[in-house]
């Protein structure tokens, strides 16, 4: 039995879990290391981890902020998986928008900023509205700042201009669509099908699986075909991109399982979390297929469902994420299937009922 060790001990490592007997895997999770406010961590720290880890056959992680330099170290005795380049990438977000120019996938126009005239320059350049993001430790609309006139200049800057900037050209988007892949070993790729996104206030809320264009997907699994391959990449990615007449622009990359994947886990043959661990166990991967002709993921931010207020239904799967409940808090996710669209769309209105009440409470 292989003994995989995840770094991050949240829910997507929870999830992880909860598939690798299937698999004939022993998985452990880990909370972070110490990191220090510049993402890295001490000699003495990365010690103690590379003597934590050597006896497992495979790292792995379910979090973006880990030190490069730690997994480096701890890659010399032990495969750490996905691609530790592809993690250094996805932390910069220039790094990560040069990756995707390099590739030939297209993406808004971007500049750095370092100072307040390079901001003023950009709203000159880019005209608004504009959008400055932190380049590292963003997430869930953090670190952000939306850009709509001159007087935003001087707020921006007062915000956010202590760290290193990025600005990026505002895409007038018709909708967000996810691709997520995973890949082998061996070099083998599934692709789960592309999803649209629906966000609140920065963060998700909705996932839903949807017939788009052919030349659509083939837009999606082309631009993620060419990263994985690049990286050459083990485990499960996703992209986000925004939708502007047909053509893809890529926002970023996430290198790890994500939560507009977690409707695979009701939804799919085989879900984005078996598949991560099969990719980085090396086995073989499973089938993507969708089993419902309807299928959605509803994030529960700062909100909770209990198990016994949707017991009446049969085809709503409720993931608790076990936390307090706390303002903008990623607590749960409910997943809705279902092959009537009658049925789906029934169900749909209900849960969202429940989740009203439950806030009412």
């Amino acid at each position: 039995m292989k003994k995989i060790a995840i770094l991050g001990n949240g829910q997507l490592a929870a999830m992880m879990h909860e598939v690798s007997a299937k698999l004939n895997l022993e998985t452990t999770d880990f909370p972070l290391p110490e990191i220090k406010a510049d993402g890295s961590c001490t000699e003495s720290e990365i010690s103690h981890w590379v003597e934590k880890l050597k006896n497992f056959d495979v790292v792995t992680y379910e979090i973006e902020n880990i030190p490069v330099a730690l997994l480096k170290e701890v890659n010399k005795s032990v495969p750490v998986y996905p691609a530790i380049s592809a993690l250094e990438t996805a932390q910069d977000r220039l790094a990560e928008k040069q990756a995707f120019t390099k590739l030939g996938i297209k993406t808004n126009q971007f500049m750095t900023v370092d100072s307040k005239s390079d901001l003023q320059k950009t709203a000159h350049d880019f005209g608004f509205p504009f959008i400055i993001k932190t380049r590292r430790f963003g997430y869930d609309g953090k670190g952000q700042y939306v850009l709509k006139s001159k007087q935003d200049i001087e707020l921006a800057w007062n915000e956010l201009g202590e760290h290193a900037l990025l600005a990026e050209s505002f895409v007038p988007f018709d909708y967000e669509v996810s691709q997520i892949a995973a890949r082998s070993v061996v070099g083998d790729i599934v692709f789960y099908p592309l999803v649209r996104n629906e966000h609140r206030e920065g963060i998700l809320r909705e996932t839903h699986v949807l017939d788009f264009p052919e030349a659509l997907t083939e837009q999606a699994q082309q631009s993620i075909q060419k990263v994985l391959t690049h990286f050459d990449y083990v485990g499960t990615l996703a992209i986000e991109f925004f939708v502007k007449d047909n053509v893809l622009y890529v926002n970023e990359m996430a290198p790890r399982v994500h939560n507009s994947g977690h409707w695979s886990i009701d939804g799919a043959k085989t879900s984005q979390f078996e598949n991560h661990l099969r990719g980085v166990a090396g086995q073989k991967l499973g089938a993507t297929t969708v089993t419902s002709n309807h299928v959605m993921m509803i994030n529960l931010i700062g909100e909770d469902v209990t198990d016994d207020r949707l017991e009446s239904f049969n085809n709503v799967y409720l993931k608790s994420y076990g936390k307090s409940v706390r303002a903008n808090r990623k607590m749960g996710h409910i997943n809705i299937v279902s092959n009537s669209e009658t049925e789906f769309k029934n169900t749909v209105d209900k849960v969202y009922a429940l989740i009203e009440a439950e806030a009412c409470l």
